[in-house]
């Protein structure tokens, strides 16, 4: 008959400190022995993956020590980070699949790289972890019971930057994304698929690739975007109770499609401003029952194409605005809206 043991990492690191320089290139860190001198921590220029209290043999025992590599902490046999000791940063951190409930390592893990966490059931926060660098991408899916992204609100040390692909989703317990530091998203922003957030902060975001906020249907505000350009698609859809979409004032383009579907209690688009000018693809907003006010999407000056169907609360003439108004080499394609008595113009 087959057992299964349960796996307790156990305290390995005996140094009273371990420190690490905060932000900038990365350095070296150091312990303080008994003694008062100053030593360097162990650098292990390694991946480790622990997926069984066998695989901590490798680790350094006394001391603190940093993994010039990747962590991956995998599996329902992980309790607990207690075992990993003196551990005071990594480049990558994997926590996959673990039965964690929180990050009780002895002392907080600094990441130099791209942080994964998913499939992780109990995990209710991120307390101990933090950037200390631009990130290279980050994936935070599936974590039923995770209510809180303590890193992204820290602000020493701030993450601004990340130099890939960010995604959150499918975490049912998170109640809100607060990205109010991220200046810089090199990849796709996504955010999707969490049950119970209301508020997304991506105020301050100035560069980014495709960004998609879907699936969250207790999504009340967008503080909107600072970016002058979207590299890619921007979508918002079905996300059920958004009111507000914040401010976006400097966006000029979207370089992909612009896609506003579904989203039953948005009422206006009024965050779209005269600043911008060009949908390199599609424009299309469907599907949108109380939406009535287009914003400023008349004084686009070129789209790829138009579609506005399906939207029950706004005046046709409304949308025959952008028709009429803006540039597009393709038949618009305008359906469904509120057939009534109006008229059009362009300024």
């Amino acid at each position: 008959m087959r057992t299964t043991t349960t796996f307790v990492v156990f305290t390995a690191c005996f140094a009273t400190a371990c420190l690490g320089e905060v932000g900038g290139s990365r350095k070296a860190a150091t312990t303080r022995g008994e003694s008062g001198t100053e030593t360097s921590c162990t650098k292990l220029e390694k991946d480790v993956t622990i997926r069984s209290s066998g695989d901590l043999t490798g680790l350094p025992k006394t001391g603190c020590y940093d993994i010039y590599g990747k962590l991956t902490l995998q599996g329902s046999v992980i309790t607990s980070l207690v075992g990993l000791g003196g551990l005071n940063s990594v480049n990558e951190l994997d926590l996959d699949h673990t039965s964690l409930t929180t990050i009780d390592s002895k002392r907080p893990i600094g990441i130099y790289g791209k942080l994964t966490v998913t499939g992780n059931a109990k995990l209710t926060n991120l307390k101990q972890l933090s950037f200390e660098t631009a990130s290279t991408g980050i994936l935070i899916d599936g974590n039923a019971a995770l209510t809180t992204l303590d890193p992204f609100e820290l602000d020493d040390p701030r993450l601004e930057e990340v130099d890939g692909d960010l995604a959150i989703t499918g975490n049912a317990a998170l109640s809100s994304i607060p990205l109010k530091n991220l200046t810089k998203v090199t990849g796709a922003v996504t955010i999707s698929g969490n049950t119970l957030v209301k508020t997304a902060d991506l105020s301050k975001l100035a560069t980014t690739g495709h960004v998609e906020l879907a699936d969250n249907p207790k999504l009340t505000s967008l503080t909107g975007l600072a970016a002058t350009t979207i590299n890619g698609d921007f979508a918002i859809r079905n996300n059920a109770a958004l009111t507000t979409l914040g401010t976006m004032s400097a966006l000029y383009r979207v370089t992909g499609n612009l896609t506003i579907d579904n989203n039953a209690a948005l009422a206006n688009l009024a965050a779209f401003t005269t600043s911008l000018k060009f949908v390199d693809q599609t424009l299309a907003v469907t599907n949108n029952p109380n939406l009535s006010d287009l914003g400023a999407l008349k004084h686009l000056q070129l789209v790829g194409a138009i579609a506005i169907t399906n939207n029950a609360n706004l005046v046709i003439c409304r949308a025959m605005e952008i028709d009429r108004c803006v540039q597009h080499p393709t038949a618009a394609v305008i359906t469904s809206n509120k057939d009534t008595s109006c008229n059009w113009q362009c300024n």
